[in-house]
């Protein structure tokens, strides 16, 4: 009969070989377009938060 902890320690890596396993899987290809968009969204919001804060800027200055 196995020991407690060799059960724990089998448990331990067979869950370490599943999670790495995971890890190197590709993302599918809509995985992959809605980070992009995300990403493309993110860019125009800081575009139109540097573009605020410029007019902010000017206003202040002028």
């Amino acid at each position: 009969m196995k020991s407690k902890d060799d059960m724990q320690q089998r448990l331990g890596l067979g869950l370490k070989n599943m999670y790495l396993s995971v890890l190197e899987e590709p993302l599918p290809d809509d995985m992959l377009a809605l980070l992009d968009q995300l990403d493309d969204d993110d860019k125009d919001d800081k575009d139109d938060e540097d573009d605020s804060a410029s007019r902010s800027d000017l206003n202040e200055q002028g």
